[in-house]
């Protein structure tokens, strides 16, 4: 057991009652690798917006260290990552020298200032967790940086990532995502084993409602779809891109769209349990927690064509759909192809929910404390 700062560009915000709260995705993880630290120090930044439901808070051994965000759309925003760096470099500095191991989340602007700094600290463990699509070739010129360092290892650390295959003795590892403990996956189980494929058929939508995470298309694309009995609804779950353009799209009442916000645990499970499939026709994904949170509920996930993605879900495995492309009409022939494997859904649901069990919790911390920490 030792000290571990976390330096992420995770967003903070305070709550109605004073208390400081973050992404609660991130923070369930973090929380829970706090079972395996004997204290926490978590550097990110702090908003000044209203803290929305699906944010959580720490666990007491857990301290958040406040930085300035930076970053963003417009040259003014841009330019803040230089102007802030200074005071940002101070606060990172001023953590780490408090532990033992260093963990960093990429990739982020952050990540420009931070990795080189990382690589002064020859003495404490360190590692960083790549969080979007290592293969992708169309992503930020700071992305791609941050790749090229973190594949050279200038660093000298553990890199984990999701969708490669192990190379031994690197340091690149393949480590899943982990989303849920290992009594909920149980617990969710039971619910999705109830689940019937042969009525008729809810999906859901969890993340931005944005173009860039193929949003607008999906809508498109329900709207247009020609044979709708067997259509019940589609769950919409996220924060609003264009509330304005969202109401046109829906405006010919032809299929039931359901628009719920941001939502909590809580609400977002009560989706997941009235679901049958979760689609995200997205251009691009690391590999998103909310396919694996629905998959233990029987919802099958209906995926883009995207490496990071089909190394874990896909039709060969039967745990998975996916997507002929991210169009309104390959979203179109996909979803209405459907109808033409029936009885196969709920083998793909139960084979789903088999996938689950390599997300746990518990799984990952043993991996980090045995092949990282300890290593």
């Amino acid at each position: 057991m030792s000290k571990l700062v976390i330096i992420s560009h995770t967003k903070h915000y305070y709550s109605q009652n004073g208390e400081i709260v973050g992404w609660e995705p991130t923070i369930r993880e973090i929380n829970y690798l706090s079972k395996i630290f004997d204290s926490i120090y978590h550097v990110a930044p702090l908003y000044s917006g209203k803290a929305h439901q699906a944010n959580a808070s720490y666990n007491k051994n857990i301290t958040y260290f406040p930085i300035k965000p930076t970053g963003g759309d417009g040259i003014l925003k841009k330019l803040g990552i230089i102007f802030f760096m200074p005071y940002n470099l101070y606060h990172i500095i001023k953590v780490i020298n408090k532990v033992d191991c260093v963990h960093f989340r990429a990739p982020t602007n952050l990540g420009l200032y931070v990795l080189p700094l990382l690589s002064i600290y020859k003495n404490k463990k360190k590692w960083i967790k790549y969080a979007g699509n290592w293969q992708q070739n169309s992503v930020p010129v700071s992305y791609k940086i941050q790749r090229w360092w973190l594949k050279k290892n200038i660093q000298n650390s553990a890199v984990t990532m999701n969708g490669i295959e192990n190379n031994p003795g690197s340091h690149l590892l393949s480590f899943n995502n982990p989303c849920l403990t290992e009594k909920e996956i149980k617990l969710n189980k039971k619910c999705g084993l109830r689940k019937k494929f042969n009525d008729k058929l809810t999906f859901c939508f969890v993340g931005r409602l944005e173009k860039s995470k193929g949003f607008i298309a999906l809508l498109e694309a329900i709207k247009s779809l020609r044979d709708i009995e067997w259509f019940e609804k589609l769950h919409c779950v996220g924060e609003f891109a264009d509330s304005h353009y969202l109401e046109e799209l829906n405006s010919n009442g032809k299929t039931s769209i359901k628009y719920h916000g941001i939502l909590d645990r809580l609400g977002l499970n009560k989706i997941y349990e009235d679901s049958h499939f979760i689609i995200l026709p997205s251009e691009s994904e690391g590999f998103p927690k909310v396919l694996i949170e629905a998959s233990s509920y029987g919802c099958i996930p209906i995926v883009p064509p995207i490496d990071s993605i089909l190394s874990n879900i896909n039709e060969e495995k039967k745990n998975g759909i996916v997507l002929e492309n991210i169009s309104p009409q390959g979203i179109i022939r996909t979803v209405e192809g459907l109808q033409k494997i029936r009885p196969q859904l709920s083998e793909y649901s139960k084979n789903a929910m088999q996938e689950v069990e390599k997300y746990s919790y518990e799984k990952y911390n043993y991996r980090i404390l045995n092949e990282i920490i300890q290593d």
